[in-house]
């Protein structure tokens, strides 16, 4: 009698060590989930476009099956970004899905701070599936995408200094609200070292850092060989804040009569001035 009551303590301590020792793992048959592959991402606002992938764990399936997602956060859709559908497809047989294009609209403005989209999964087509990886405390059910602000703090007051046109002439810059007046050797011709020019920066919209240059005819004045000269705009230029700098092409005239007479076309001057 004895020996049975132990015969029968050991093998009940030895079922208790054995339950111990299996490892608790998934029965991918039984339970498939859909996740997101990271948790976070980001991108620069001037990236374009960005791919966001969600993965499959569980057992091959042989038909595509769908996963509704949901969008919100501190960034603005059609301001900020653009999302052509929130559906994503797992083509059958496939572990990663089709991506999530996200389309980043770059404002051209110098932001505060990153804008940030929470994407979470919403629902799944096949209804064997779960949202999340895991039996309890699923994960990977949501992400944060940040879309970073790289535009330079700077306005185009950085243009009121010293500057340089690609011949390697030094000009002069001084802003007045949105208009620089250039003084130096700008048409490249020597006996016109001290020529005048104001250029108006027009930003493609309020705060941005790029934009267009025009000016109107402009009596840049006599130079040293006698005649006046007149600076007129060949085609609108751009400048850039952020790289520092402006590109403009314009015609040189000159008075056939030194002070009197017609203007008439003498050459073209298609230059890029920067700051050194």
């Amino acid at each position: 009698m004895k020996t049975l009551k132990y015969l029968f303590i050991l093998v009940t301590a030895l079922s208790f060590v054995g339950c111990e020792e299996t490892p608790t793992l998934y029965d991918f048959e039984r339970y498939k989930f859909v996740s997101f592959i990271n948790e976070d991402d980001s991108a620069l606002e001037n990236e374009g476009v960005h791919d966001i992938f969600l993965r499959y764990d569980g057992s091959t399936l042989e038909e595509d099956f769908t996963v509704t997602l949901a969008v919100s956060g501190t960034a603005q859709e059609g301001t900020d970004y653009k999302v052509d559908s929130k559906t994503v497809v797992f083509k059958a047989g496939e572990v990663r899905s089709e991506p999530l294009t996200i389309e980043i609209i770059d404002n051209l403005l110098d932001g505060s701070e990153d804008l940030t989209l929470e994407i979470t999964i919403e629902s799944v087509s096949n209804p064997n599936i779960d949202i999340g990886v895991g039996i309890v405390n699923q994960s990977n059910k949501a992400m944060v995408f940040t879309i970073v602000d790289d535009e330079c703090p700077e306005d185009i007051d950085i243009f009121g200094t010293e500057l340089v046109n690609d011949n390697g002439n030094t000009l002069t810059g001084s802003i007045n609200g949105n208009v620089l007046s250039l003084t130096g050797n700008i048409a490249n011709y020597g006996s016109f070292p001290n020529a005048n020019l104001e250029l108006t920066l027009t930003p493609v919209a309020a705060g941005a850092k790029i934009g267009s240059v025009t000016f109107d005819d402009f009596d840049a004045g006599l130079a040293g060989d006698g005649y006046m000269y007149q600076f007129r705009l060949a085609e609108e230029g751009t400048y850039e804040v952020c790289t520092g700098k402006i590109n403009v092409k314009f015609w040189v005239y000159y008075l056939s009569g030194k002070t009197t007479g017609d203007w008439v076309y003498w050459y073209t001057v298609d230059t890029e001035i920067t700051i050194p």
